[in-house]
């Protein structure tokens, strides 16, 4: 894959150091390239161009805690039966990883209902019991924070990663500090409790939807029904007229906007795995002693790579979960800082992410998140734990018979 020119990665470093979401006529406002204006046709045709040749994106991420979900991370050893990995319809990623004991685990990160992460606790503990995975560690982290390094200092346009100089993510410092300190609760926020069309709404820009036409189509066709059936008062009318419809989401979209910091924790730049020639990802749970202690190692981190997710658990008990990108000159570096970095009686778990082994590996059912479980009557999600455990029991009974999953036929 062809990595984007300088200019446009000028760009995109220009988006993920500014606390908006903006669109073409917003950037061409205040975005120069040698004091030059770039016109919003020629950000229109970038943002195309990035999106249908490379997969890039560029969203607000949530705070998904106000959306009543929490993050929960899950490491899982001796997988007996894949379909274990389906039948919770809630995770948003998934990694096969390599340890630097040669041993492959996977990874999968899940967003849960607050109310419902015993009860997810328990469907980990019912899989061990039935002996359909050997091991699974969850932690439960506070929402992702990102840093990412000026795009176009440290990657050279035959997609090569080369940081030579000290890089300057001090920006992001600012952003993940406060965030360590706010209370951190997991709880349907009132902005999202206002509209039924919040929820969608927010979630399709996570999906590479940009547009508001975009993203009203992905609604429709994913659950126009489940909308309309709890729309409420004027909303209901305009939802039900095509350019209404479109209008209010546009007008909803604004507002979320409008209050960016209350809603979102900042812009994104997503690089799909495998673009950047010679780094690869690699991530690590450690233990710091404070929280600047895991600012600090995220920093250091950071300028040792492209793009740095920083995960701290749930609570203050010092855990906190990083991946990062480091060019293979920089690996040593980032393992070091790790060791420096970590307290605690067991070593810290590191993993390199296996490209091959995932794209082979997954299924599209191993990502199943699903916003129409959102009750907009009762502002909650339906999480339907007994229902996941009675499919692991089905799982384990299908085993037992010789019959194969579809999973793993």
């Amino acid at each position: 894959m062809r990595v984007p020119e300088p200019r446009i990665l000028k760009l995109l470093t220009f988006l993920t150091r500014r606390q908006a979401w903006l669109s073409p006529p917003e950037i061409a406002k205040g975005f120069r390239l040698e004091d030059e204006p770039i016109s919003e046709r020629t950000i229109f045709r970038w943002f195309g161009a990035l999106e249908e040749q490379l997969g890039l994106a560029y969203f607000p991420y949530p705070r998904m805690n106000l959306l009543g979900l929490a993050d929960v991370h899950v490491t899982v050893r001796g997988l007996r039966n894949p379909a274990v990995l389906a039948t919770v319809p809630w995770a948003n990623s998934f990694w096969v990883q390599i340890g630097l004991d040669g041993q492959p685990f996977l990874s999968q990160d899940y967003w849960i209902p607050g109310p419902a992460q015993k009860a997810f606790h328990e469907y980990w503990a019912a899989a061990k019991d039935l002996h359909l995975v050997q091991e699974a560690d969850l932690l439960p982290v506070r929402n992702s924070h990102f840093v990412f390094s000026p795009f176009h200092q440290v990657i050279t346009q035959e997609g090569i990663v080369e940081i030579r100089d000290d890089v300057d993510n001090e920006y992001f410092a600012g952003l993940l500090r406060p965030h360590l300190k706010e209370p951190y609760d997991v709880r349907v926020g009132e902005r999202i409790v206002a509209s039924p069309l919040v929820v969608p709404l927010v979630l399709e820009h996570l999906w590479r939807h940009c547009s508001s036409r975009e993203v009203w189509d992905a609604i429709r066709l994913k659950g126009e029904t489940h909308i309309l059936k709890h729309a409420r008062g004027p909303h209901a009318k305009a939802l039900r007229k095509e350019g209404r419809a479109l209008k209010l989401l546009q007008d909803q979209w604004a507002d979320l906007l409008r209050h960016f910091n209350d809603v979102f924790l900042q812009p994104v730049v997503f690089w799909p795995p495998g673009t950047l020639r010679n780094a690869s990802i690699v991530s690590f749970t450690v233990r710091a002693e404070s929280d600047e202690q895991i600012v600090d190692l995220a920093m250091r981190v950071s300028r040792r790579s492209v793009v740095t997710a920083v995960m701290p658990e749930a609570g203050r008990s010092g855990a906190c979960r990083v991946w990062c990108n480091p060019p293979s000159d920089q690996l040593a570096t980032v393992l070091r800082l790790v060791g420096e970095y970590h307290r605690g009686l067991k070593p810290p778990l590191v993993g390199v992410m296996d490209l091959h082994a995932t794209r082979r590996a997954t299924h599209p059912a191993f990502c199943g998140f699903d916003w129409q479980s959102f009750d907009a009557e009762a502002s909650a999600w339906r999480f339907d734990s007994d229902l996941y455990i009675e499919r692991l029991k089905g799982i384990k009974s299908t085993a037992a018979a010789g019959v194969s999953s579809p999973l793993t036929s």
